[in-house]
């Protein structure tokens, strides 16, 4: 069988499937969005660039669906939760055992 094209009773084959939702749905999902990139890291602007992307099919369809304004508003009830806090991992030198120390920034 050739890589390319798989048998049709084959159960290792991919399938997609599109989930029904309604804006309720919606809502959870781009809020579960702005809350990963959030603790990721990343910077309102960053977020909403992301939405605005059609390489992120979950959170461009969100920004469609709901509109930039309410997706600005869950990004920054992410960001007042979530990016307040950054990591700072700090390696020791090889030679010391001195363990990784977390930096909480004063902001």
């Amino acid at each position: 069988m050739p890589f390319d094209d798989p048998e049709i009773d084959d159960p290792n084959e991919l399938v997609g499937v599109e989930l029904p939702g309604d804006e309720t749905v919606t809502l959870e999902m781009a809020a579960a969005f702005a809350d990963e990139f959030a603790q990721l890291g990343f910077t309102r602007p960053q977020i909403l660039g992301l939405f605005r992307r059609a390489e992120y099919t979950g959170a461009y369809q969100a920004w469609t669906l709901l509109g930039e304004e309410a997706i600005a508003t869950l990004v920054d009830e992410s960001l007042a939760v979530w990016g307040r806090v950054r990591y700072v991992v700090t390696d020791a030198v090889a030679d010391e055992a001195v363990p990784a120390r977390l930096f909480r920034s004063r902001s």
